[in-house]
């Protein structure tokens, strides 16, 4: 009798186990979104299977795609359901250095109409847009300067109202040093999205680099995630996938943010 007690005993101990076991994996390494960077969604198609292992090899759930004019027309969803029916979800690419100029809110505006026309017609949907807008480029070399900067984060607060008005998330592609600029416009623009996506390109510095921002994803609940050049073998990058995620995880306990996520650009270069 007592060995049946015992039996018993060990096996709810068991069950305990495997449960607080199953919880800390989940929530240390599951728990992150793993995206895709695409601008040709023609090198997919004429690559599957490197996509597929792509796909599997880095555990990706979300892409960020840049959808052409002529595609969005066309009203074609089969790429979105096939990403459906493996739980990733999907975001239209986009973004000038216009759009981050004055009047560049009126161009933002034209492009999101075409993902929420492209949404009214099919029935696998856009989930939201991915604004690359990287306003500090520019032929003549100008210096980006705090006025330039509160240009741009004017056109994206409006812009963030009429996006949420028509049901999509807004992810903004941003570099690592925009707090160097002015830290209350960052926090601007943090406020106006529903997460950042980070160029911390600087391999050296990686965990430093995005400590504000995650702060401020933290304070505001938005998401976060961290961009890496796939790039290996060359100069000034990192040289594999596991050096990679090794400096991944060294930013998340930096940090101490396990929700931080991960974001591999792009396709063509993987």
């Amino acid at each position: 009798m007592k060995k049946q007690y015992l039996v018993v005993i060990l096996f709810f101990f068991l069950l305990i186990s495997l449960g607080y076991v199953l919880l800390f994996y989940t929530k240390d390494i599951d728990n992150y979104d793993s995206i895709l960077y695409s601008w040709k969604l023609e090198s997919i198609k004429n690559d599957e299977k490197k996509f597929e292992t792509i796909l599997e090899d880095y555990k990706i759930n979300v892409i960020y795609q840049d959808f052409t004019t002529d595609y969005l027309k066309e009203f074609d969803d089969s790429f979105i359901e096939e990403m459906g029916k493996r739980n990733i979800k999907v975001y239209h690419l986009c973004g000038d250095p216009s759009w981050g100029k004055e009047d560049g809110y009126e161009k933002i505006k034209k492009e999101v109409l075409k993902v929420v026309n492209y949404n009214n017609n099919v029935s696998n949907k856009v989930v939201g847009v991915v604004l690359d807008i990287e306003p500090y480029i520019s032929e003549k070399e100008e210096i980006f300067l705090e006025s330039d900067f509160r240009i741009y984060v004017e056109q994206i607060k409006k812009a963030y109202k009429m996006i949420k008005e028509n049901d999509l998330e807004v992810i903004l592609a941003i570099p690592y040093w925009f707090d160097k600029i002015d830290v209350s416009l960052l926090e601007e623009l943090v406020m106006n999205s529903d997460g950042i996506s980070v160029m911390n390109y600087k391999i050296s510095d990686t965990s430093e680099h995005i400590e504000t921002e995650i702060k401020l994803a933290k304070k505001y609940n938005k998401k976060i995630d961290t961009i890496y050049e796939v790039e290996y073998g060359e100069s000034g990058y990192f040289n594999s996938k596991d050096e990679i995620y090794e400096d991944y995880y060294k930013i998340k306990d930096y940090n101490e943010y396990k929700d931080l996520g991960i974001s591999f650009h792009y396709f063509d270069s993987m």
